[in-house]
């Protein structure tokens, strides 16, 4: 559901230049930039300035142009391990505890489920032989053994285990499946995606506008009413708070966007990646 709606054109200036004129309206109708006065929204394989960002516009039948900040819809949360996981939330206990354990009875126990196995003297001279002073009671369990041996270490894998899954034990260096941590997931699409990026980029973008803009010069009469604000997304739908994004209504507005930009000086290019049937680029040539 949206929770804000900005409407960023209007007739104000931006350090004495006025940014929607008449001259500007005429470019954005007749699909023809004035460089370097009026950049327009590129073409895919139209050629985009060196160190610019890319706010790729995606169109989305009965919503708009969704914007994606240097990716695509079909990007993915990136490879890392569950340990570099682990790490980067300031878990690095866990890791700790799976090590000792490892390092301990790893040659014995692959999971959580080999604790039921039980024990043999044999097992328990072989950790004699690597330095422990283990004592062997028939019949046991492995998790008999360990609570009586090692119930402190033995605690912690289980905290672990419940916290982060049984897997953790052997599953610590290899790549996390983001489908298995669904709460990472919901954070990394809504703080860390292409879409949640260009939806940051926009609100900061409207930020320095308000600070800057000044009362502009008077467009033509029903200028201003065709132009629509960007609608920012939390939330696809009740119950589903995973996508944050920006929405442009059409092409008029992204035009807007990357004139908003280009007279603050940033640097970034809006990309019509996958463009409405009316905006694709006539003859085919560079359209997606």
């Amino acid at each position: 559901m949206s929770y804000t709606r900005r409407d960023f054109l209007k007739t104000f200036t931006v350090g004495g230049i006025a940014l929607f004129t008449a001259d500007w309206f005429a470019a954005v109708q007749a699909r023809e930039p004035v460089p370097p006065t009026f950049r327009l929204p590129a073409h895919v394989n139209d050629p985009i300035p060196d160190n610019h960002q890319v706010i790729n516009a995606v169109w989305n039948n009965g919503t708009g142009y969704i914007l994606y900040l240097n990716g695509t819809p079909y990007g993915e949360p990136p490879k890392i391990t569950l340990r570099e996981k682990l790490i980067e939330e300031c878990e690095e206990g866990v890791c700790e505890v799976v090590d000792a354990f490892q390092g301990k009875y790893g040659q014995f126990i692959w999971d959580l489920e080999d604790l039921e196995q039980e024990i043999d003297a044999d097992q328990v001279e072989q950790l004699n032989k690597d330095g422990g002073s283990y004592t062997f009671e028939a019949g046991e369990t492995w998790r008999e053994f360990l609570e009586r041996e090692d119930g402190d270490l033995l605690a912690d894998v289980d905290s672990s285990a419940d916290e982060w899954g049984s897997d953790v034990l052997h599953k610590l260096d290899d790549n996390i499946d983001w489908d298995e941590h669904e709460g990472w997931l919901t954070d990394w699409c809504r703080n860390q995606s292409p879409e949640s990026d260009a939806l940051g980029y926009v609100e900061g973008l409207f930020d320095v506008l308000e600070l800057e803009s000044e009362e502009g010069v008077e467009l033509p009469a029903g200028d201003e009413a065709e132009l629509k604000g960007i609608e920012f997304i939390d939330g696809a739908c009740p119950g589903n708070d995973t996508l944050r994004c920006a929405v442009a209504p059409g092409y008029t507005t992204l035009a807007a966007l990357q004139r908003s930009i280009d007279v603050l000086g940033w640097k970034a290019t809006v990309v019509l990646l996958e463009p409405s049937e009316g905006d694709k680029r006539k003859g085919g040539a560079g359209g997606a």
